[in-house]
């Protein structure tokens, strides 16, 4: 005999007494299956429920941490954290159900099925794709390749939650097989073998939404709470979009509107004005950022001719900035070393305990930090013109310095 699926006539019932009909043993710990349970398998895109079982003599209580059945008419079977041998066939125990995770997974179930609905009636999009993940649900909407503007997300989103608020009923109705399943107007037909369990929100004969489903559902619409999207992005030519219900997606909306209104408030705006704002200082940093290139490109053309001058009688020459970055400074090495012959330069940035060197002779420069830069704590490495080597201090660096011009000169 087959467990018999308490959630299947009632939605809510949360715990209930069974005698375990049959026993696994894998990883060193017990599987059991009963003649009823509360708990959902993991099916139609819902997770399975988590939960706990214990005797009915009120011995240990174990964790149920995954649900799950080989067929819709057979066994469900409960993975415990029970050592194997735990339970016996025969067993009376008591199944409860984690109510909390239950309750969210019908919600989000619910609410995924509302907006895959919204989504076809309005656009015509199909959902090709549904997850529940810990942090939000994604499904994913085929529109023939067109990308969902804002306003239509904010148009369905709308539309949902008008729905959700408007305390539509939410039946599930079973049929012995798919073609009878036809008698109620399905939004999408999924030909199978077998029973077929119907989802309908709102009216049969006019539904807002219905479509074969064996997950679990609330009786009524409104209990979904709310739908809030987050964000919709393209995923292999379609729109995946990323949502979540109830109490989970009003926490995220308030942590986010905390956030805008801390953004605001260091911006001295409103938050309704955060994004013009935001605009404008992007614009002063982007006109910052040019006036520091051109102010790092007089400097660097300076800074040449300098070391130029006072290397002209010099094979090693070091040079060294707390201003200019490794960057910079690696510019202004080649365009120095470009214009010598038969020189090393050594350029030191101070702030990064950077140093690059530049060769125009017969020095390697790769070679020179190889032998080199591990002695006082450095790594790096590079080719014969030029390589780099960073240091964990501007004292390892400097004595690096010394004794690379030393074995030059």
């Amino acid at each position: 005999m087959s467990t018999e699926r308490i959630y299947r006539s009632d939605r809510y019932a949360a715990s209930n007494e069974a005698h375990v009909t049959g026993i696994r043993e894998k990883d060193g710990l017990d599987i059991i299956a009963c003649d009823a349970s509360v708990f959902f398998p993991a099916g139609g895109g819902q997770p399975s429920d988590i939960g706990t079982v214990s005797r009915k003599d009120g011995a240990e209580v174990y964790e149920i941490v995954r649900v799950f059945d080989e067929d819709l008419e057979g066994d469900v079977w409960h993975v415990t954290d029970a050592p194997a041998g735990t339970f016996s066939e025969g067993d009376n125990v008591v199944l409860s159900i984690d109510w909390d995770s239950r309750f969210r997974s019908m919600q989000r179930h619910c609410g995924e099925h509302m907006l895959s609905g919204t989504m076809d009636s309005l656009f015509g999009g199909v959902n090709k794709g549904f997850h529940i993940g810990d942090e939000y649900v994604t499904i994913d909407i085929d529109l023939g390749g067109r990308m969902l503007t804002a306003e239509e997300l904010d148009l369905a989103q709308a539309t949902v939650n008008d729905a959700i608020w408007a305390d539509l009923p939410v039946t599930i109705t079973w049929f012995d097989d798919y073609e009878s399943s036809l008698a109620l107007p399905v939004r999408k037909q999924v030909p199978h073998d077998g029973k077929v369990s119907v989802v309908t929100v709102g009216d049969p004969a006019d539904p807002y939404d219905c479509i074969a489903c064996c997950g679990v559902h609330p009786e009524r619409s409104s209990e979904v709470g709310l739908l809030a999207i987050y964000k919709c992005e393209p995923n292999k030519g379609m729109n995946r979009i990323y949502f979540d219900c109830g109490k989970y997606a009003l926490e995220k909306l308030s942590a986010d509107s905390a956030l805008l209104a801390r953004a605001a408030k260091k911006y001295s705006c409103s938050p309704a004005d955060l994004a013009s704002r935001m605009d404008l200082e992007a614009e002063k940093v982007s006109a910052l950022k040019a006036r520091l290139a051109g102010l790092t490109a007089y400097v660097c053309e300076e800074e040449k001719s300098r070391i130029l001058r006072d290397s002209a009688d010099s094979a090693a020459y070091v040079y060294s900035s707390d201003i200019l970055a490794t960057d910079d400074l690696l510019k202004l090495g080649f365009s120095v070393i470009n214009e010598t012959e038969g020189k090393l330069l050594l350029m030191m940035d101070t702030a990064s305990d950077t140093c690059l060197l530049f060769s125009s002779g017969d020095a390697k420069c790769g070679d020179l930090v190889k032998q080199n830069a591990r002695e006082f704590g450095g790594k790096g490495g590079g080719r014969p013109d030029n390589a780099r080597a960073v240091f964990s201090s501007l004292k390892d660096m400097k004595a690096f310095a010394d004794k690379v011009v030393a074995s030059v000169c």
